[in-house]
Formats: C-alpha cells, structure tokens, sequence
C-alpha cells in the first residue's frame, strides 16, 4: 500500500527575508499604475497602526497614504520607479517573521512644484528608512508581515537632465 503525504503535514514555503520582503512591498506601494492598486500595496506593507515620522513629523497611516498618494499624481506617464541603494536586516527570529529593516532608495519619474507657481520640474525623492516589521498572526503558512513603525529622512532634489560637457 503505497504512503501519501498528506497536505497538512507539508510545511509551508518559508517567508522571504525581511530586506526582500521590504524591496518587494515598497516596490509594489509607489509603482502601482493606479490608486486602487496604491491602496492595496499600503494595506500590504503598513500596519494600519502605523507610528512613522518623515523628517521628524510624526505621521498616521493615512497620512502616510497621502504622501505616497499625492507623488503618483504627478508622475511620468510610466509611472514612479524606485531604485534601491540598499536594504539591510535585523531578523527577531529564524523565519522571518519579525525585526527591522534599515534601507536607501530613490523614486524617480516624478514630478514637484515650484514654490510659489503652478510649475512642474522633474525631481527625484531619497529616502533612508527604519521600520520595525512584524507578523500580524501567529499562523506559520500566512504571510501577514506589516511595517509597523517607520522613521524616514526625505531629501528631495531637482533632476539635472544638462547633458552639457
């Protein structure tokens, strides 16, 4: 009589490590080409308990969202594009569950005003971020990892297209 394995006693897949997992959801947050979809990514990777500071201000979730939100308004028609500089972690634990994630990225292919006018200048954002990632359940096959706290440093800088020698 030949022996099956049941599906109960597979074990899941196991969980990506928390810098892939971040890469992959921050990704996802201001690259999605609309804003269903950018609310989707947020519930994804944010707690909706989320405790951040951006540049020391202290921000909600919603908030949070706003600023995501309010960079793909003005983007290039492809859309925002982060490029990541580097995304290093701290696991709590063997499986990825739980720990902080410290990273650089830019968002690129958008747009800002100028102070004071109605003109649009392409720029591009760098952000160093800290964020504590944990599990929202305990249940071992469910990916339910969120940022749950987030302390991010914003620099924005016009982007210099001179191709002159």
């Amino acid at each position: 009589m030949a022996s099956h394995a049941s599906s109960s006693t597979q074990s899941s897949p196991p969980l990506s490590s928390l810098a892939d997992w971040t890469r992959q959801h921050i990704c996802e947050a201001f690259e999605s080409p609309t804003n269903e979809l950018t609310l989707l990514a947020l519930d994804s990777t944010f707690s909706r308990a989320l405790k951040a500071t951006v540049n020391g201000d202290p921000v909600d979730f919603d908030g949070f969202s706003r600023l995501i939100a309010s960079m793909a308004e003005h983007a290039a028609p492809t859309g925002p594009k982060v490029d990541w500089v580097f995304a290093d972690e701290t696991p709590d634990d063997a499986g990825h569950r739980n720990g902080v994630v410290k990273g650089e990225y830019f968002i690129r292919d958008i747009f800002g005003k100028i102070p004071g006018t109605d003109q649009l200048i392409e720029i591009e954002t760098r952000k160093q971020v800290v964020g504590r990632i944990e599990s929202q359940t305990s249940e071992t096959g469910v990916d339910s990892r969120r940022i749950v706290t987030l302390d991010a440093t914003v620099s924005v800088e016009p982007v210099n297209r001179s191709n002159a020698p």
